[in-house]
């Protein structure tokens, strides 16, 4: 009798695991954003700070490339290569602002994508990672590989 009461339970909670599982999938951009064409992509802007030296002095970063431009082409290139993973914490609403002691080394970028119907925002906000698409709500999300981060921050501390 016990067993009957316990198997829906444990039913439900193996479903609640499995989609969890699924939503947490790796997807590439075009599948979390299904409108989204990157070779429709005209300008990307990269702007951030970086504490190199202490957690007081940032050096600033603000640059925008267009198709000409060699770090277009390579910030491009990552994007398209970049799969994340999506957050459970974007289930629930957040309102408000967010906080990060500074410490010597920390980093943080936008990138912004421009296209003609809109645009694309990727923001590392000191490791947390959120996305945004023609004016939809941050996604949080988290990147697959560090190694994509570390590129697209080393465009923007060379």
């Amino acid at each position: 009798m016990k067993l009957r009461k316990k198997t829906p339970v444990l039913l439900v909670l193996v479903l609640c695991i499995a989609l969890a599982l699924f939503y947490r999938r790796s997807l590439p951009l075009p599948k979390i954003f299904p409108g989204l064409d990157l070779s429709q992509c005209a300008s990307i802007t990269l702007q951030g700070d970086y504490y190199k030296e202490s957690p007081r002095e940032s050096v600033t970063y603000h640059q925008t490339f267009t198709p000409e431009n060699k770090e277009f082409e390579q910030i491009l290139s990552l994007l398209k290569q970049a799969e994340f993973r999506r957050s459970l914490w974007g289930l629930i609403p957040s309102q408000g602002t967010r906080t990060h002691p500074l410490q010597t080394g920390d980093i943080r970028w936008e990138i912004h994508c421009i296209f003609p119907d809109g645009g694309l925002w990727v923001q590392n906000f000191f490791g947390d990672f959120t996305l945004s698409f023609q004016e939809t709500s941050s996604l949080p999300v988290t990147p697959v590989s560090s190694q994509w981060v570390d590129s697209v921050t080393a465009i923007m501390t060379k």
